[in-house]
């Protein structure tokens, strides 16, 4: 996973206790399953005695999770009530155009009982009639409006301006030569060829033409052409659906995110269109190759006891 690796683990770990320093919030970084990352700074006692079950913790990684996605739909923070009904609030991070986990703070009661923010889990607990659970609640403290919206939006910042380009600035000095489809020889040293792929990849959540590229490195298209499909051994048009289907591999491993979803936050405006490319690339279909990687993660988890 890109954000658990060791130098942007720290990173991340870092802004997060000093957000978390800085407004009195707790915070945490899950995965794009809801699952945490980091550890978890200043979360209330109601909140580590929730977690401790593993009924109520279940449900807590479903709201970190459908408030991440939400927040990734939307483009901006999402304010929502988990299902305990205290206010929380997730930021997608997004690096190179692909999600790979979510900002999330909070743990804030709703004294106002406000009706502009939504549960984004609905699901009913017994946790109200634990008397212990139910005192740490009425210890945890409210926060104005205002300071919610403005943390949310400082976390966006952070997340959007700060985390994201320092992760993929140390991705770009780190990268190996840009191999991707050619076998056993190395891209020679271009600097017009490094300077597009590197376009093509911050910009593979849209439709991206060899027009735009050529004109981003300043040459003409035909010569760009030529150019590139020596550099690469793959003409412009396979090499960047090739990176886009390889993301939608990644994509599909999640089975909250739609076909559909994938194919438009790939740039593709028909789904059909999508299907057929998946297809005739790796010789099966987005849906079919979904139901393969739940049957084979299915089939790792049971091969973990002894059957007899």
């Amino acid at each position: 996973m890109l954000l658990q690796s060791k130098p942007n683990e720290s990173l991340v770990q870092k802004v997060m206790d000093e957000f978390s320093a800085a407004t009195n919030l707790c915070s945490v970084v899950t995965d794009i399953n809801g699952k945490e990352i980091s550890r978890m700074r200043n979360f209330t006692p109601f909140c580590q005695k929730i977690r401790s079950n593993p009924k109520y913790h279940s449900l807590c990684q479903k709201c970190d999770m459908y408030g991440g996605l939400e927040a990734s739909k939307i483009g901006k923070p999402l304010i929502y009530k988990c299902h305990t009904g205290l206010i929380d609030f997730s930021v997608p991070v997004i690096i190179e155009n692909q999600l790979v986990g979510f900002l999330l703070s909070g743990q804030i009661r709703d004294e106002e009982e406000s009706s502009e923010v939504n549960a984004i889990q609905t699901q009913l607990t017994d946790w109200k009639n634990d008397k212990d659970l139910m005192a740490a609640y009425e210890a945890i403290p409210s926060f104005p409006k205002n300071k919610v919206t403005s943390s949310a939006e400082l976390l966006a910042i952070i997340s959007n301006y700060y985390l994201a380009a320092k992760i993929e600035t140390e991705l770009s000095e780190n990268a190996d030569a840009f191999v991707v489809l050619k076998k056993n020889k190395e891209i020679e040293e271009n600097s017009e060829v490094k300077k597009a792929i590197k376009y093509i990849k911050k910009n593979l959540n849209r439709p991206i033409s060899l027009a735009e590229v050529s004109n981003h490195v300043y040459l003409s298209p035909y010569y760009f052409s030529k150019l590139f499909r020596k550099e690469t051994n793959v003409n412009f048009v396979k090499y960047v659906n090739h990176l886009k289907l390889e993301l939608a591999k990644e994509m599909l491993a999640n089975p909250r995110l739609t076909i559909d979803h994938i194919a438009k936050n790939l740039g593709y405006s028909q789904t059909s269109y999508f299907c057929k490319l998946f297809r005739d690339e790796y010789q099966i279909t987005p849906k079919a190759y979904r139901e393969s990687q739940l049957t084979s993660s299915s089939k790792k988890k049971i091969s973990r006891f002894d059957i007899y």
